[in-house]
C-alpha cells in the first residue's frame, strides 16, 4: 500500500510527502478522525516510505523486501500496538502499560535492517492511565531513528499532554465517489454487487468503508420500512403502535442501538426534506417517494424536536436504562412533538 494507491485524504497524504521530501519528518503524529476512512492505510503506508528501498524517494514501491515486510508486520523495525481483550468475555480491548513497556525496551537499539525505526499504536485512545503516562516519557524523549504514529477516533480521550506532543494530522470522512470507488475494487466473495446495490452502500456509508461494506441490505430494507411506518402513523390515537413497537424490541436488546441509529438517519433525512435540501444530501435516497410525503405531513421543527429525542434515548440505553419503558416514552415524545 503507497501512498499513490490510496483513495482519497489528499490533504493528510501532501503534509506527509511534504515532510519527507523537506526532511522534516516529526518526531511524533496524531491521526485522527472517523473510524474506517484510511488511518492506519496511510499511516501503513508512511512507514514503506520511510524505510522503501525502491527509486522513489517520497513513495513506497510496494514491491522491495522492506516494503513487504512491512505489509505482513514481519519488518524487524516496525512495531504495531493495538488493542487487545485480556479475556474473552472481557467488555473492551485495551492497550496495558506491559505493552508500551515492552515496546521502550525494543526501541532502545538503533533500526536493525532499516532507515526508521517506526511505531504504530492504533486505537491509542483504548491506552489505559498506566500506558498513557508511561508513553508520554517516550513522546518527551523520543529515541533516535523513530517515528510515533498515533491513530485515534476519539482523541479528547487522550491525555492533553500525549496531544501536545504530537503533530496533528486530521482525516475526514470519505467522499461518494471514493468510497464506490474502493467498493468496486473489493474482491467479491459471493456474487457481484448490482449498480443500484453499490449506490446504496456508497449514500448509507457516512463516509466510511466498514459502515458501506457491513450493511445487510435485506435487512436494513426490512427495518427502514418498519420504522417509517412508525413515524408515518404514531400519534394518540395510535397507541397500539407505541406499545407494540417498544415489546418487539425489548426482547432484542442487543440490536436497539442499531435501531436508533436508523431512526436518526431517517429522521435526519425527513428534516433534509422539510427544509427544501437537494436530493444530494440525503442518504437514503432511494426512499425519496416514500419519505417525502411523511416528511411534509410535519413540520421541520417536529423533526428535530424527534431527532433531539431519540438521541437522548439513545445516551439513556447505552447504561443499564430499562428498554420497553424507554422506548415507550421515546415514541411518547414523538406525539407530544407533532
Amino acid at each position: 500500500m503507497s501512498f499513490k494507491s490510496i483513495l482519497g485524504q489528499s490533504q493528510p497524504k501532501k503534509i506527509l510527502t511534504n515532510a519527507i521530501q523537506n526532511g522534516s519528518v516529526a518526531h511524533s503524529y496524531l491521526f485522527y478522525g472517523p473510524d474506517s476512512v484510511g488511518k492506519k492505510k496511510l499511516a501503513i503506508a508512511f512507514t514503506k516510505a520511510l524505510n522503501c528501498k525502491g527509486v522513489d524517494p517520497l513513495d513506497a514501491c510496494d514491491e522491495c523486501e522492506s516494503c513487504m515486510k512491512i505489509e505482513r508486520r514481519i519488518h524487524p523495525d516496525f512495531f504495531y500496538i493495538e488493542p487487545i481483550k485480556s479475556t474473552p468475555t472481557s467488555r473492551e480491548a485495551v492497550i496495558k502499560v506491559e505493552a508500551i513497556r515492552e515496546l521502550q525496551n525494543k526501541l532502545a537499539y538503533m533500526p536493525y535492517e532499516g532507515k526508521t525505526k517506526v511505531v504504530v499504536i492504533d486505537s491509542a485512545e483504548l491506552m489505559n492511565l498506566q500506558a498513557m503516562n508511561s508513553f508520554l516519557k517516550t513522546l518527551e524523549e523520543p529515541p533516535s531513528s523513530t517515528i510515533l504514529l498515533l491513530i485515534s477516533a476519539n482523541p479528547n480521550r487522550l491525555l492533553p499532554t500525549l496531544l501536545s506532543r504530537c503533530q496533528g494530522i486530521q482525516f475526514n470522512r470519505l467522499s461518494y465517489q471514493d468510497i464506490k470507488s474502493i467498493i468496486q475494487s473489493q474482491p467479491q466473495e459471493e456474487e457481484t454487487l448490482t449498480e443500484s446495490e453499490i449506490e446504496f452502500r456508497v449514500y448509507r456509508s457516512q463516509g466510511s468503508v466498514d459502515i458501506a461494506l457491513a450493511e445487510d441490505i435485506e435487512k436494513v430494507e426490512h427495518l427502514r420500512k418498519q420504522l417509517l411506518e412508525v413515524l408515518e402513523k404514531v400519534s394518540f390515537d395510535r397507541m397500539d403502535i407505541i406499545f407494540n413497537f417498544a415489546k418487539v424490541w425489548a426482547k432484542n436488546t442487543e440490536e436497539i442501538q442499531t435501531v436508533l441509529n436508523e431512526f436518526l438517519g431517517l429522521i435526519r433525512d425527513l428534516a433534509l426534506y422539510r427544509s427544501g435540501c437537494s436530493q444530494s444530501n440525503i442518504q437514503n435516497r432511494d426512499l425519496s417517494l416514500r419519505m417525502i410525503p411523511i416528511a411534509e405531513a410535519q413540520s421541520l421543527k417536529t423533526w428535530i424536536d424527534r431527532f433531539t429525542i431519540v438521541r437522548n434515548t439513545q445516551i439513556a440505553l447505552s447504561g443499564n436504562a430499562n428498554t420497553q419503558l424507554f422506548i415507550e416514552n421515546m415514541l411518547i415524545e414523538f406525539c407530544e412533538a407533532a
